[in-house]
């Protein structure tokens, strides 16, 4: 049965791949992708759930814009943030209701320090995507790095009340309860 399962999962992984031309964070395929992924069983099963959500995010439907997302990629691999900031605030001026953009700014502005940046952006992305169980771990990650343990806790559940399966997440949502906890007993 647990072969099967994955065996579906892989075929319809491939399948969602062969036809995400025109996909974003509107695209109706994620309501059933998102139904699935609160049900999980196995972080196998989740992995792949959030392969195929990823990819849907990834593509813009837009060449050039993609094309752009890939610089910009290759440029953070290179660590030449500079051309990708460019990249990525091109492409947030050309599609301003693209989500995954504004999330690999985030992404690019915490390597950079800037985290009021990423901040703003991560904000920009929950608006556009509230499902982004990502931008929620990221938002939750600088509210934990200021010392905000409620706020980062109250991200991290967004994040897993959408993808329950993201052990580390869970494991500091933990943490921060405890903390939380012996806080309000002192």
């Amino acid at each position: 049965m647990a072969s099967m399962r994955l065996g579906i999962f892989i075929v319809s992984a491939l399948l969602l791949l062969a036809g995400n031309a025109m996909a974003d964070q509107k695209d109706p395929r994620l309501a059933g992708l998102f139904n699935q992924l609160s049900k999980v069983r196995s972080p196998l099963e989740a992995g792949v759930l959030t392969l195929q959500i990823g990819e849907l995010w990834r593509a813009s439907g837009s060449d050039t814009t993609d094309l752009l997302m890939d610089r910009a990629a290759a440029s953070v691999e290179q660590q030449d943030y500079d051309t990708a900031l460019k990249l990525l605030n091109a492409v947030n001026q050309m599609k301003p209701a693209y989500a995954e953009a504004y999330f690999r700014r985030a992404e690019l502005f915490m390597l950079m320090d800037s985290t009021e940046q990423a901040a703003a952006d991560l904000s920009k992305v929950v608006s556009l995507e509230p499902r982004d169980f990502r931008a929620h771990v990221l938002i939750g990650k600088i509210a934990d790095d200021a010392g905000q343990s409620a706020a980062a806790l109250q991200a991290y559940r967004r994040a897993l009340a959408i993808n329950p399966s993201m052990a580390p997440v869970l494991k500091r949502a933990g943490e921060l309860m405890m903390l939380e906890k012996d806080r309000t007993t002192l």
